[in-house]
């Protein structure tokens, strides 16, 4: 067998690029979603458990047992958001490659997934600039905290929650 030519990167058409452009989006689109309930969920479950856990009639054994649960959510929820913020920030760059590839840019003025800046401009709220997943992580994370205090009461009978 012989080799042959060096290989190039193939030629894809603009209707292809439009087909796996809509599939990444909308794969992208899930992703997010799945991304957003994370915390939604867990701050409707740690609210149960925080409400165990400080009721002054639980036993110390319960309030124990209702915070360490609590952390371990915060911990699942945090892992579970990375998990799909990942997949979903990878989605994003490929579609902004095919947006280039598409050459949207001199279209629309602005490539549709540049960064909020560009599109929106410098003018922006720090509120607005923020970023949502690393707020969001960081109170999913306060929570696990507050309970690890709640359980660490608990154990230690401090009585500091009553």
């Amino acid at each position: 067998m012989t080799p042959g030519p060096p290989a190039t990167q193939a030629q894809v058409s603009d209707a292809v690029l439009t087909a796996v452009y809509t599939v990444v989006g909308a794969r992208r689109t899930s992703l997010d979603t799945m991304m957003w309930q994370v915390p939604a969920l867990a701050t409707a479950a740690q609210a149960f458990l925080l409400t165990i856990a400080l009721q002054p009639g639980s036993s110390p054994a319960a309030q124990a047992l209702a915070a360490v649960l609590g952390t371990i959510l915060a911990v699942l929820a945090a892992q579970l958001m990375a998990k799909h913020r990942h997949p979903e920030m990878s989605d994003s760059r490929l579609m902004e490659r095919i947006e280039g590839q598409l050459r949207l840019e001199r279209s629309l003025d602005v490539p549709p997934h540049a960064a909020g800046r560009r599109r929106l401009g410098d003018h922006q709220p720090w509120w607005i600039r923020m970023s949502s997943y690393r707020l969001w992580l960081l109170g999913v994370t306060g929570f696990g905290v507050a309970d690890l205090a709640v359980a660490v009461d608990a154990v230690a009978d401090l009585g500091l929650f009553r």
